[in-house]
């Protein structure tokens, strides 16, 4: 049993060989793992300008949302054909006549909005 101690150990070629093997393995699992954490990083930078541009758009609608309001406030727009002398004049809801779109020729755009094709004429 004291004489293989004494001996010098050497490797034998096979054992080199998968030594190698295993170096080129981990080498391509490192740059992998590399190139895969590289991209999952460029993905959530895209996101995340996604996320931006997606809020910006949201703050751009809410103003301009609020814009629409506020030119369509009734005593806003009262006062503003006043200033303007404007010949439109207010009318009760008694004289206010419903005409059935279906008689009145017209068809509903994608808000449910009419759009008037021909006119009746009295």
């Amino acid at each position: 049993m004291n004489k293989r101690r004494n001996q010098e150990r050497r490797m034998s070629l096979p054992e080199v060989l998968l030594l190698i093997l295993a170096g080129v393995v981990l080498m391509a699992a490192g740059v992998t793992h590399a190139w895969l954490r590289n991209s999952h990083v460029v993905v959530i930078r895209d996101v995340d300008q996604a996320h931006q541009r997606i809020r910006d758009h949201e703050d751009s609608i809410n103003s301009l949302q609020v814009k629409i309001d506020k030119k369509l406030n009734i005593y806003q727009l009262r006062d503003d054909l006043e200033r303007a002398h404007s010949s439109l004049v207010t009318l009760p809801v008694s004289a206010l006549e419903k005409i059935p779109l279906h008689e009145f020729g017209a068809v509903a755009d994608s808000r449910g909005a009419p759009i008037i094709l021909s006119q009746r004429h009295p």
